[in-house]
Order: C-alpha cells, then structure tokens, then sequence
C-alpha cells in the first residue's frame, strides 16, 4: 500500500500556540497527572521525583513518517503507538514508568491531528501508567520524539551486558505479527482498529498501532535475568546487540519460536516492531520467573554459548537467514 500525504499536513485555520498547547492538554486530561508529578505541562519544564533507593532509567524514541508510521494513519493511533515503543525500552530494562515528555514536528499546524494524536497518547499513558508531563511543537517535517522515564530498585536494572556461557535465551509473547501488519493494512479500515483490539488482541494490526511494552515481566525479571533487550528492529537483530554487548555466543532454534498466527518462523526473526521481551537467564530460574509473572507466556528458544555472534538452527542444522533485521542507515 503506497504512503499518502496525511491529514496532518493539511491546512487548518490557526490557533496561536499557547491555546493550542492549552487545548492539547486539556485533550489528555488526567494522563498529564501522576504519583511521582510534582509539576506537569505548563511551565518551562516539569517537576518530577522518583522513590528513594531508586535510579532513573530515561530513554528516547523518534518516530519518522513514512518509515516508522504510515503517514495515512489515524493520528489517536500514532499516538498510541509512538509512547508504546519508547516505554518498551523501560520494560527492557526492568524500570517502572513515572513520566514522558513528547517533541511533534509537523509541517503545518493541525489542530485537530494534534488533539486526536494528544488522546491516543492519553490513552496509552493511562493504560501504561505514566504521566505526560510536557513536550514541544515545532514547524518540520512530521516527526514525533518521545522521551520515557522510569525508576528501578539500585543496582537492579536489566542491561545487555550480563549474558553468560550456559544460559538459556527466552522470549515473551509471540513473535512476528506487527511484522505482517502492512499486509492487513489491505483488508481493514483503520479507524476499526480500536473495536478490532476487542476482539482480537494479537491481530497484526493491533500489534503494530497499539505496543504492549513488557513492564510487569520487566520488573519481574530483576535479579533474575542475566540480560534483556526489547525486539523492536527484530528477533534476531536485537539479540545479536545482547550477545555483543555480553561477548557471547547466541544459538537460536527455529523449531521453538513462537511465531504469531500467520507468520513464519524465517520471517518472523526478523520482523520488527512486537516489542516483546528477549533475556537470558540460567534455566534453573525458571520456576522463580514463573511464580512473579505467571500471566505472560514465556518461551526458551535457544543458549548462550561461548564465542561471537548468533547462530541460528533448525533439526540441529545450520539455517542461513537472508537478512538480520530493521536498519536506520543500511
């Protein structure tokens, strides 16, 4: 489905910018307040706190048009989706969301983009239990910048760098159903996309516009596991930046994925955009994992050996996948 000039670069009559900032918090009402917001939108920054014996985890995402969204797409559903995938990376690394500050650039303004896009973030924010307390507009090409905070116990915060020799590699979830939701894209109008979620959680198109960041599996994965990433440009490339940042050796077996209905597994390891949960951990963790997140489906698919790199087999042989995963400057 070819990209088309979206409704938010069409005209509208101007608003000046403070009552369009005013207007666009009122649109997210409560989803600007939180436990840990001391002073929200506003002012020239926000005030925050986070609970003592406690480190801040900050992270940020920029969502591009044409590349991370299609430009056609209902704006309540970009919203959703560009806090989603910033949030995600707070799960990666097992931090509790406090607040996100939110940057749009756009090429001309549209009062009525920017409120429905300000409730789909709402939205999101309220399900993911973290305050908007701030953000920028500026005149550019449409563009969305997300910056997420989050707090985890001192010294328990899920890095990359932990993996060792003998541990197993799981994955949460299914993977590869946002990867086949351009496909849907044909077959459904997307403003349905909300009474579709009711119905059908793990439909691609839901996957894709409505991220279900890991956090509570995050949080119970302190202590627990050796190293985490999110799965966001793919399976197969993100565990290949764990097993470098760790110095180790990935093997992954085709046969234990769990893919997501309609997908394949060769092409579901490199589909992006399911922003589950990929770890290490020594197998006899299992149990422990189990009884602090017993809600989510968690999948052993492969080891952590000695050596470089990640191996990928099927029936105990060497499978060649054509290619890693999502790249911003290949």
């Amino acid at each position: 489905m070819p990209w088309r000039v979206p409704s938010a670069r069409a005209k509208s009559r101007a608003m000046d910018e403070f009552s369009l900032i005013g207007a666009l918090v009122a649109a997210m009402g409560d989803a600007t307040q939180g436990e840990f917001v001391i002073l929200g939108p506003g002012d020239d920054g926000s005030i925050t706190s986070i609970p003592a014996a406690t480190e801040l985890v900050t992270t940020v995402d920029c969502l591009v048009e044409g590349i991370h969204f299609p430009i056609d797409a209902p704006a309540d559903l970009v919203g959703r989706r560009a806090l989603g995938v910033s949030v995600s990376d707070l799960a990666a690394m097992g931090a509790t969301p406090t607040h996100a500050v939110i940057s749009v650039t756009m090429p001309t303004t549209h009062e009525q983009w920017l409120i429905d896009f300000s409730r789909g973030i709402a939205s999101a924010a309220r399900t993911m239990k973290i305050a908007i307390v701030g953000g920028n507009l500026a005149r550019g090409p449409l563009n969305i910048s997300v910056s997420a905070m989050g707090y985890v116990p001192a010294g328990l915060a899920l890095l990359r760098s932990g993996a060792r020799a003998g541990d197993g590699i799981y994955v949460s979830g299914t993977i590869g159903g946002a990867g086949l939701a351009l496909a849907a894209l044909r077959t459904i109008d997307l403003a349905q996309v909300d009474s579709l979620a009711m119905r059908d959680a793990e439909h691609p198109l839901v996957r894709y516009y409505m991220p279900r960041p890991r956090l509570r599996l995050g949080e119970a994965l302190r202590g627990i596991a050796t190293a985490t990433i999110d799965v966001s440009d793919g399976l197969l490339s993100d565990l290949g930046h764990l097993c470098k940042a760790s110095r180790v050796h990935g093997r992954i077996d085709l046969g234990l994925l769990p893919v997501a209905r309609g997908a394949g597994a060769e092409t579901a390891i490199v589909a992006g955009d399911d922003y589950e949960l990929v770890f290490t951990m020594a197998d006899d963790r299992f149990d422990a994992l189990r009884a602090r997140s017993p809600d989510v489906a968690v999948t052993r698919i492969g080891v952590v050996t000695a050596g470089e790199g990640v191996e990928v087999i099927r029936d105990g042989v060497a499978v060649h996948i054509d290619r890693s995963g999502y790249q911003h400057f290949s």
